[in-house]
């Protein structure tokens, strides 16, 4: 990268990226994650979160260059982290793509919802973006939905932990009240796939 603000990157994808994780590959440093949700899914361009970190969701124009991605491109900024001056960088896009992926947010209830992906997910990331909280991930392999469910975090080198968060359904998946994925009035973003 040429760590010059307003640098675009093309991609191949085909379609937006609902969602982007890029990290600086020569520097022991934070992966920064782009989210449509992020800013309440106003100007997500504007803010990111740390897929190694706890941290809420930040904003700055310095990751994103408060430009969101197209179809073709994405923008970064002039920090050292995304764009650093001949730093090797890596970038994954998602997308949603019907019955397959889901890229998503939703807001926290404290009691029991169901969100709704369109398919019957076997694998979901989710995430508080307006608090400290973890990157609480969940798949169907090391179980999920058995009321005791396997919850790993990105943020963190822990062991798995045994919690009851939900369970996948044939359209999308339930949440219990647990604070980690629905914490009365949070903002959520997650991904979710087949």
């Amino acid at each position: 990268k040429n760590g010059t603000a307003g640098r675009q990157v093309a991609h191949n994808l085909g379609v937006v990226p609902d969602m982007m994780w890029v990290k600086r590959r020569s520097y022991t440093g934070d992966w920064f994650v782009y989210h449509k949700g992020l800013d309440g899914g106003n100007n997500p361009g504007t803010h990111y979160l740390k897929l190694n970190s706890t941290d809420e969701e930040g904003d700055s124009n310095v990751i994103w260059n408060d430009t969101a991605p197209t179809s073709t491109h994405f923008t970064l900024g002039d920090y050292t982290h995304v764009n650093g001056n001949g730093s090797s960088i890596i970038a994954m896009l998602f997308a949603s793509v019907d019955g397959i992926s889901k890229v998503g947010s939703y807001t926290g209830n404290g009691s029991t919802q169901t969100i709704s992906t369109g398919f019957a997910p076997r694998f979901v990331i989710i995430r508080r973006v307006d608090g400290s909280e973890n990157w609480v991930v969940l798949d169907t392999t090391r179980g999920w939905g058995s009321g005791n469910d396997k919850v790993l975090r990105l943020n963190s080198s822990a062991a798995q932990s045994d919690l009851d968060v939900g369970a996948p359904t044939s359209t999308g998946f339930s949440l219990t009240s647990d604070g980690w994925v629905n914490y009365s009035t949070g903002k959520f973003i997650y991904y979710a796939h087949a």
